[in-house]
């Protein structure tokens, strides 16, 4: 399960940053992202994935 928790955790990382890297592309002179709640929140939800794969109750 620690496993499984921790690569899903690192999956939602890595479709923020190209979520985060797509929308810096293409920002506009104003330079505000469209985007940065969803990168926010996508970012914060594969640190506490990943995290939770080390707590004991995960461990095996």
């Amino acid at each position: 399960m620690a496993i499984v928790l921790g690569v899903t955790g690192l999956l939602v990382l890595l479709v923020a940053l190209m979520i985060f890297v797509r929308s810096s592309r293409q920002a506009t002179a104003a330079g505000a992202t469209t985007n940065r709640r969803s990168v926010l929140v996508l970012t914060l939800l594969g640190l506490l994935l990943a995290l939770a794969s080390q707590l004991p109750i995960f461990q095996a």
